[in-house]
């Protein structure tokens, strides 16, 4: 391996960063001990590498992990933004971006640049994969939000009720069936049923 030890050793503490931070749209609604940006990773990470064979639409499935495992890692430096100060951050991706290139900076250019590139793909949709994890990262974050509300916390509804979470599953029929099934079964929570 050729890099020093003391920028590996810096790179490494970026991703620790991640499981000490928390999720912060769940913080936001009362959920103190939510879920840390590591576990959400874990999570699109997990279901992006078992479901992507499943669905019927022609996925890189290595291509698609790598963009799972990228696709936090401006949060190291800049937190997790949620949804509702987005508004206040019009720049945001550009933020992530250099936070992404400040923290890769020590594994050199080509990983910086090939992270860079996945990142984008995340971002801006430009590439099937890039569309189905954030796909994934939607459905994980519904499955989270779904949990919590099992055991018993509330104010969540904001996360079922917005438009841009179940417009990324269009592409994805089988994403889309899955996280229906969650909404209906939140709204037979709510009503009592199960």
């Amino acid at each position: 391996m050729s890099i020093e030890n003391t920028d590996l050793d810096k790179v490494i503490r970026d991703f620790l960063t991640l499981k000490k931070i928390r999720r912060t749209g769940w913080q936001l609604r009362g959920i103190k001990e939510g879920e840390s940006i590591a576990d959400h990773c874990f999570g699109v990470v997990f279901l992006t590498y078992f479901l992507s064979p499943l669905v019927k639409a022609k996925l890189d499935k290595n291509k698609a992990v790598s963009i799972a495992i990228v696709h936090e890692i401006g949060e190291t430096r800049v937190g997790d933004i949620p949804f509702v100060a987005l508004k206040y951050f019009q720049n945001k991706d550009a933020i992530e971006t250099m936070a992404i290139e400040d923290v890769l900076k020590p594994l050199g250019n080509e990983i910086t640049q090939e992270s860079l590139d996945l990142f984008r793909e995340f971002e801006d949709g430009t590439s099937i994969e890039g569309r189905f994890v954030k796909a994934i990262d939607k459905l994980e974050m519904l499955a989270t939000a779904a949990e919590y509300e099992k055991a018993g916390f509330s104010g969540l509804k904001d996360f079922w009720d917005n438009k841009f979470t179940f417009k990324a599953f269009e592409e994805f029929p089988e994403l889309a069936s899955y996280a229906k099934y969650l909404l209906e079964n939140r709204t037979k929570r709510i009503e009592g049923k199960i």
